[in-house]
């Protein structure tokens, strides 16, 4: 009877693991545009990039922004987009308007689907 415990114990954690384990982007490997092109673009936008590398299936950004605010984001590799930002805001300056001065970016259309947009973290 212990053995039959132990092994339904042992099946329902790595089915829990498992499904923990989804990454965060799916995008095919042959649609993944090269690192470089997203240095690049980061470089382009100020940024001083210190490390990109692939994490949960998507490209992770670590560097400064133009402000010298330490910054990580996640990125769809095959189209670059933002998934998830993260700054950590330096000193006691103002943070409000972080995100207006980015005027050249489109504002998202009003989509309830909360996958499509980019999860902001700002400390």
């Amino acid at each position: 009877m212990k053995i039959v415990q132990m092994a339904a114990l042992m099946a329902a954690f790595l089915i829990s693991t498992a499904a923990l384990a989804d990454d965060d982007c799916t995008d095919p490997v042959a649609d993944w545009q090269p690192q470089e092109n997203l240095r690049q673009l980061m470089i382009d936008n100020g940024w001083d990039v210190k490390r990109i590398k692939v994490d949960d299936g998507c490209y992770e950004v670590k560097g400064f922004d133009q402000d010298g605010h330490r910054v990580e984001a996640k990125f769809s590799p095959a189209s670059l987009e933002i998934i998830e930002l993260e700054i950590k805001f330096t000193g006691s300056g103002n943070r409000s308007g972080y995100l207006k001065k980015r005027s050249g970016q489109q504002k998202p259309a009003n989509n309830k689907d909360s996958k499509q947009r980019p999860k902001v973290n700002i400390q």
